[in-house]
């Protein structure tokens, strides 16, 4: 779906991707942005095969739209097996580059909402770079945090920072 509304309005923005809470996160913030009458805007990111330095000295437009449109298909299975609402507005994109700096540069802003599962509770988890965190650092709109092992039915996911 498409919404015709202009950025300065309410947005929800998740990151999507293939971790094991992705559709719980995903469906998070589609009730969010449900109760808000928000646009629900859903992110995946990739890279090219061996970072972006290797894309520099080797470049391959062909692996590069192989992988945009893997990407784009990982993103349209998540959001059918969500079962978003059918008459929330959604716009879907696929963006190059890190899932963290991608989500605190397209919510910039107090009208929105960034939706994000945290993947890494245990001891040893801060020792790897994660987008999560790097939301929490940098993003400068609101955060609804959705924990790893919140299910839908449970009391709600931790409040907006």
């Amino acid at each position: 779906m498409h919404n015709e509304r202009s950025d300065h309005e309410g947005r929800v923005i998740v990151g999507v991707d293939d971790h094991k809470g992705g559709v719980v996160t995903l469906r998070c913030a589609a009730e969010e942005a449900r109760r808000r009458h928000a646009v629900l805007v859903a992110v995946t990111v990739w890279s090219p095969y061996g970072g972006e330095a290797a894309e520099r000295a080797l470049p391959c437009p062909e692996l590069d739209a192989a992988q945009k449109a893997s990407a784009q298909a990982m993103l349209d299975a998540a959001c059918e097996g969500a079962g978003l609402p059918d008459l929330l507005p959604v716009r879907r994109r696929v963006e190059r580059g890190l899932l963290g700096p991608v989500l605190a540069r397209l919510a910039h802003g107090p009208q929105d909402l960034l939706v994000i599962g945290l993947r890494h509770l245990r001891a040893f988890a801060s020792l790897r770079p994660s987008p999560d965190r790097y939301c929490l650092r940098n993003a400068a709109a609101p955060l609804l945090i959705v924990p790893p092992d919140w299910a839908p039915g449970a009391p709600g996911p931790a409040a907006a920072v």
